[in-house]
């Protein structure tokens, strides 16, 4: 029975780690990342505080793809995996010069502040110009956003000073859809790149 209670154990400790990424492998299998349409999500409208102190709306992100993710700057492992790999996604689309954005949104918004944000995002080598470190906003709203946007809970575990979260990274369509995931753990960045390269110049 014991050898049972510490594989379930370990098991636990797994699907915390990964940030519940597991829950969102649904939808069909798209050449590149996992295709959400059929889900029918939406990002609901927003009105938050990014790493320059400046609002950032819904509305200003409308009539173009954004990539979306869930990191917070005391994360003690993925999110040191997941924001190096959206920097090189950036790189990437910026090299087109295609009218893409970024948003970071911080599921430990008391903590994150805009300076400590700020100082995330630099460490890291993220490009200001369009990506967007989001905080300003309450524990039960982003929990509510990134359930209604992206069908993913977001909870705290207060005695690690931990936040589960989900681990890939969702792409929106110009009129606020969640149209695909991706898994933000992987490396290799291409074939996201890629994509987003194709849709975002096919809308310009």
């Amino acid at each position: 029975m014991r050898k049972y209670n510490s594989m379930f154990v370990v098991a636990a400790v797994c699907l915390l780690l990964s940030g519940c990424a597991w829950l969102y492998e649904t939808g069909q299998s798209a050449e590149n990342g996992t295709d959400l349409t059929d889900a029918k999500l939406q990002v609901p409208s927003f009105s938050f505080t990014n790493q320059d102190e400046e609002v950032v709306t819904k509305e200003d992100l409308q009539g173009q793809y954004w990539l979306a993710d869930m990191i917070f700057t005391r994360c003690p492992d993925v999110c040191g995996l997941m924001t190096p790999n959206m920097v090189n996604v950036q790189e990437e689309i910026n090299k087109e010069d295609l009218n893409v954005q970024f948003v970071s949104f911080s599921v430990d918004p008391e903590f994150d502040t805009p300076d400590r944000l700020k100082n995330y995002g630099e460490n890291y080598g993220a490009d200001f110009d369009n990506w967007h470190f989001l905080t300003g906003y309450s524990d039960e709203e982003i929990q509510t956003l990134s359930q209604e946007a992206f069908s993913s809970p977001v909870e705290k575990v207060p005695e690690q000073n931990n936040v589960i979260h989900s681990t890939k990274f969702f792409l929106i369509d110009p009129d606020g859809n969640v149209i695909r995931s991706y898994d933000g753990l992987e490396n290799d960045i291409a074939p996201l790149a890629e994509d987003m390269k194709q849709l975002a110049s096919s809308s310009s």
